[in-house]
């Protein structure tokens, strides 16, 4: 596909960097716009045939009903934020264009982004869907196809859970009133580990991770499923047998680990 150029709203950080310079390094003009772009956003919309939304994901629905309407029919409109059954279905409500959901899952740090997963969303046609697929193969990805309901269902495992637990760990740690300066004489390799990944996400980007679980559709469903388990725990240790606990255990990693390397066993 030739005379392809690329507007990335949001692209001046984040992923939307990690993706300009992607398409960069594949030949595409690629126009950067921010809210302190010098270009309006109609001018974006007219200039480019592939228009990406790389913003927060508190402002994802309202930027898409802004810029939807400018895209037109042939044209490419797609996202990279991290939930995909709302911004899939707003863009698809909002514009003519051909539309994709796109969920790069890594962060824009990474030197080599090849063997990362990817998934995307094909939302509506087939022609811009072959061609950034084709790009994201070329640079080693691993690109999953899924409906964004089921992705949004995964991601409330992947990115709720894991989110919930290290806030929840983190929150509990607060209120234990013991400082980290004494807890790190008795730490673990493990546990500064622990600690090091509730730094990042109480410190650096507390907004991104709350958004991620404020707006899954499923998020209520996991914290049902972590209130009971921690309710299965606090009854088993209540009832002062320890050893059922070690069967919950062997019983969830049979589930986890075990079935599929039996099914293989009988093949």
């Amino acid at each position: 596909m030739k005379d392809i150029t690329v507007g990335i709203i949001g692209g001046t950080g984040g992923m939307g960097r990690w993706f300009a310079d992607l398409l960069q390094k594949e030949g595409y003009p690629v126009h950067v716009w921010g809210r302190k772009s010098a270009m309006d956003i109609n001018d974006l919309a007219a200039l480019c045939n592939v228009i990406v939304i790389a913003v927060p994901i508190s402002a994802t629905a309202a930027m898409i009903k802004k810029v939807g309407p400018l895209v037109p029919e042939g044209s490419l409109l797609m996202d990279l934020t991290s939930l995909k059954k709302e911004p899939v279905e707003l863009m698809l409500a909002n514009c003519r264009a051909e539309v994709i959901g796109c969920h790069p899952l890594f962060g824009p740090g990474v030197d080599d982004a090849s063997g990362e997963n990817v998934i995307l969303c094909k939302a509506r046609g087939k022609r811009w869907f072959g061609w950034l697929r084709k790009i994201l193969g070329k640079n080693g990805l691993v690109v999953t196809e899924e409906t964004p309901e089921e992705h949004d269902k995964i991601m409330a495992i992947v990115q709720v859970l894991n989110h919930l637990n290290t806030i929840s760990l983190g929150l509990t740690l607060t209120e234990t009133g013991i400082s980290l300066e004494k807890i790190s004489k008795y730490t673990t390799p493990i546990f500064q580990t622990k600690l090091g990944i509730i730094k990042k996400v109480f410190t650096e980007s507390p907004g991104l991770y709350t958004d991620i679980i404020a707006n899954n559709p499923d998020t209520d469903k996991i914290l049902n499923l972590y209130e009971k388990s921690l309710t299965d725990i606090r009854k088993i240790l209540k009832s002062g047998n320890a050893a059922k606990l070690k069967d919950a255990l062997a019983q969830a990693a049979k589930k986890l680990f075990y079935t599929k390397l039996l099914s293989k066993n009988k093949l």
